[in-house]
């Protein structure tokens, strides 16, 4: 019996082994790259020349957050008669379709407001909206976004390159210092695009899209079918029918737009779940793009297989347990399962040390960071495990939004934008 757990742990380190090396060079390549982005410049831009933008923002009972952001994006510099609003609300239950209706006759040659009687989820909706898209650039920005005022100024440019199919911008929290958990899935983010994306777009690997602040060519969208409607991630499967099908996407850093970050472990669990099981799901969707192998169609690959790599470490952690309980005996391969989860355990700590050093002055209260960042790492594990059993015993499949709050401020001085903004 020992036999079998030792052959189990020797395949769970071996895969999670390769996986650390292989996202550990990407993440070196991100951090040395991170100096060296250049911003586009938006200086060469013509008005004659511009681009005309479609903006699509999906909305389900965001009266807190949807005021907020249809404002931030009428107030992008950009010219009005080239830019199209299409807000296309979910059946809503509380006064988002109101609010949205009120900003539409302050802009009624911008924003179109289309209500559905039935909602099946956000890829539906952008579908619908597509259908009333007339402009050359499709954008989406979630309710809660709040997009830089220069950002279509530098979209247009980077689409002056005609190798470009869709770009991917960054988008940052905006209420970061909400409570810890905000603080630190922020942080998470953080590293997303400035390391793993940065170091993706250096070394031309898989851009994934990432829901919001993302922009496509109206007819490729078109030709392209839309979004998937049966895709729980249908940015991520959107992306790789562009690869497929050989698209260039870029990922550019100085495109920004912030956006909220869940503040409750309950809308983190939710959002997580869609996300780790989407991403399976479309893993293994399109392991035919191995049938044509190139570094994009691998690294997209191994990329989807991010949430199956967490439940690989989470049964490692299981199997060491096991061993160490039922049978108590020291082996090489125990001892060096242990040794892996320690400097696990070590990196993860390094981490929460450097999000306390990274805020001046230094308070005592964040020390409580460093044990967070675990357990955080723990949880993502757990939430993983949880999408891959539905996976597997093929659980009904929901579109869930994330709750937003409107606190875009620390939590001792909340600030929201609700219904109440007249």
């Amino acid at each position: 019996m020992l036999v079998i757990f030792e052959t189990v742990s020797i395949v769970l380190l071996s895969v999670l082994l390769f996986w650390s090396v292989y996202n550990g060079s990407i993440i070196y390549v991100g951090i040395r790259n991170k100096r060296k982005i250049q911003p586009i410049d938006i200086s060469k831009n013509t008005p004659q020349d511009l681009p005309t933008f479609s903006i699509i923002v999906p909305t389900k009972n965001e009266e807190t957050v949807i005021y907020r952001c249809l404002n931030g994006i009428m107030n992008i510099d950009y010219p009005k008669e080239k830019l199209q609003i299409i807000v296309i609300d979910g059946n809503s239950a509380d006064n988002t379709s109101n609010i949205c209706n009120e900003i539409k006759q302050q802009y009624p040659e911008n924003i179109t407001v289309i209500r559905e009687q039935t909602t099946h989820g956000k890829p539906t909706a952008l579908n619908i909206a597509l259908t009333y898209a007339t402009g050359d650039i499709v954008g989406v920005f979630d309710a809660d976004s709040l997009p830089e005022k220069n950002v279509l100024l530098k979209v247009a440019s980077y689409f002056t390159d005609k190798q470009i199919t869709a770009i991917q911008g960054m988008t940052t929290s905006i209420n970061a210092k909400n409570n810890l958990l905000t603080r630190v899935i922020s942080s998470e983010e953080k590293a997303w695009f400035q390391m793993l994306m940065s170091g993706r777009e250096k070394m031309h690997l898989f851009v994934p899209l990432n829901g919001s602040c993302q922009f496509i060519r109206h007819n490729i969208l078109t030709e392209m079918g839309g979004w998937n409607e049966n895709s729980l991630t249908e940015d991520v499967e959107l992306a790789l029918r562009l690869v497929e099908k050989n698209h260039f996407v870029k990922y550019a850093p100085d495109v920004c737009s912030g956006q909220e970050t869940p503040n409750a472990l309950k809308s983190l669990f939710k959002q997580r779940v869609r996300w780790y099981r989407g991403y399976m799901e479309t893993a293994l969707k399109y392991g035919r793009l191995l049938e044509h192998i190139n570094k994009r169609t691998i690294d997209a690959e191994i990329s989807l297989a991010g949430p199956f790599m967490m439940v690989v470490s989470l049964l490692s952690y299981i199997n060491w347990f096991l061993v160490a309980f039922f049978f108590s005996q020291s082996t090489p391969v125990l001892n060096f399962t242990g040794l892996v989860i320690a400097l696990t355990a070590v990196s993860l700590v390094s981490v929460g040390v450097g999000l306390v050093t990274s805020e001046k002055p230094i308070k005592p209260k964040n020390i409580f960071w460093i044990p967070c960042v675990y357990v955080y790492w723990l949880v993502q594990m757990f939430i993983a495990g949880w999408a891959f059993l539905k996976l597997i015993f093929r659980s009904k499949r929901d579109w869930t939004k994330t709750t937003k709050t409107g606190i875009i401020a620390p939590k001792d001085t909340p600030k929201k934008d609700s219904s109440n903004h007249r």
